[in-house]
């Protein structure tokens, strides 16, 4: 069997449905419900699901089922047999292969940790719930966290905290690589720009949310989900780019949905609004009217327009040079064909990796402190900033970004953060470019980009507003 999810609207659970009985699938269903609602039910340390992570665990359950029904095993008689219901799946047979895919996919183990975790509550429902089932996993481990004043030294006050985790056992010790800074996971400048540019000649929307999200530090869903267009409920006082350009506003605050459904705030320097603005809603090539309107006279007429429930009326931020507003994983997938085109290494986390990096960089830079500085003083000055953008809990996450600068310093890698791509210009592109109308705008606009990172990163001052605020 395989299934698909009916969308209910942003805060709504979504309905799995049976594709080739055309009926809702009931199990995925409940689970679901009492996860948002009930959640001590299915396991007694769950706490209730926010809206994002039903969304999550939707999506992670649907793809066990479709992937189980892709699967090719062999029955007692030793015949090949295709597809296996989640009810008869077993833990050896079914999902420790599976869990071997997606390592031979190069999933990150962390992110097959998320969805094994899924998996898991969700065969812990069908048990508490009298669901028979074959799918019998290793027990957990539980373990005890215990949080100090060495790891809260923000506090004025003693502190001490202590919490049961779980230690997910389906996934070996072997596979798990646990690291504490961010190393890997920055990418050059020069490659950055290259991105952009690439992005830029497929459609001028996905470098300029590459753009946007490198200099806002949005996660991925947030990105696609929050950044406002003009005025939204949870932006009540934005302003449109002309607005802020008339009444001087060099930065300003973008409430979004955090991880836990909380609402948090970032900053959009202006340099980086003028980006948004110049290089995609007043667009040369195709602007944001123009692709609003496809998406009136085209997309709302299709059956995905009806399966999420879209009408004319509404206003989505980003939208496809056809007009389709552009999903998660359609930018996830933009970025990751141009890094398999480009030769490099890049996933969508990788840029607010890198932005957090670049801002503690030129901290450390514009204040004159070198890698031996990398102390208590700086991890706390630090966290106030990082806090305020990134939406930081556990100053540990902080401690991750000032070890990334603290050892890229050691390892003489900073020169990947150097802003070198004024370097790379049209005249080393002239055969290129010659015929190829895309690529040259593309590498225009790149320059442009350049020029406006300069801004968003110096002239914006953008660490001493964080500060003073």
């Amino acid at each position: 069997m395989r299934i698909e999810l009916k969308h209910r609207g942003l805060a709504g659970i979504p309905i799995p449905y049976n594709i080739e009985l055309n009926e809702i699938e009931i199990n995925v269903l409940d689970f679901l419900i009492f996860r948002k609602k009930n959640s001590k039910f299915i396991y007694h340390k769950l706490k209730n699901a926010s809206s994002q992570t039903i969304q999550n665990d939707s999506q992670r359950v649907k793809y066990l089922i479709n992937l189980l029904a892709e699967q090719t095993y062999v029955d007692h008689d030793d015949n090949p047999v295709i597809g296996v219901h989640y009810c008869a799946a077993t833990y050896e047979n079914n999902m420790k292969p599976l869990i071997e895919l997606l390592r031979n996919r190069e999933w990150k183990e962390e992110s097959i940790e998320q969805y094994v975790k899924t998996w898991r509550n969700f065969y812990r429902f069908l048990t508490a719930t009298g669901v028979d089932h074959m799918m019998f996993m290793p027990d957990t481990i539980e373990e005890s966290i215990v949080e100090d004043q060495e790891g809260n030294f923000l506090s004025h006050t003693n502190y001490s905290g202590k919490f049961v985790g779980e230690k997910e056992t389906a996934i070996e010790e072997e596979f798990k690589e646990y690291k504490d800074d961010y190393v890997d996971s920055i990418i050059s400048m020069s490659d950055f720009w290259r991105l952009y540019q690439h992005l830029y000649a497929l459609d001028e929307v996905y470098a300029v949310m590459a753009f946007c999200e490198f200099s806002t530090l949005l996660r991925v869903s947030a990105l696609v989900r929050d950044f406002p267009l003009t005025r939204t409920k949870l932006n009540p006082h934005f302003k449109p780019f002309s607005a802020a350009t008339r009444d001087k506003i060099r930065m300003q605050d973008i409430s979004y949905i955090a991880k836990g459904g909380k609402i948090k705030k970032t900053k959009l320097s202006i340099s980086a609004h003028k980006i948004f603005n110049d290089e995609y809603i007043n667009s040369e090539l195709c602007n944001y009217e123009q692709r609003y309107k496809k998406y009136q006279d085209n997309y709302c007429k299709t059956k995905w327009a009806k399966k999420f429930n879209r009408t004319e009326q509404m206003r989505f931020c980003w939208l496809n040079k056809n007009g389709t507003p552009v999903s998660v994983r359609e930018y996830q997938a933009a970025l990751e064909n141009a890094a398999d085109e480009l030769g490099i290494k890049i996933h969508s986390h990788m840029m607010r990796h890198t932005g957090a990096t670049q801002l503690l960089w030129r901290y450390l830079k514009e204040h004159n402190l070198t890698a031996s500085h990398t102390n208590d003083l700086l991890v706390a000055d630090a966290h106030i900033m990082l806090q305020k953008l990134l939406g930081h809990k556990n100053v540990e996450t902080t401690r991750m970004y000032v070890r990334t600068v603290e050892r890229m310093i050691q390892a003489e890698k900073l020169s990947m953060l150097l802003n070198s791509a004024l370097s790379v210009s049209k005249k080393h592109h002239d055969e290129l470019i010659k015929n190829n109308k895309a690529l040259s705008n593309g590498l225009s606009s790149m320059e442009r980009a350049v020029q406006r990172f300069e801004e968003h990163m110096t002239g914006s001052n953008i660490l001493d507003k964080i500060k003073r605020n």
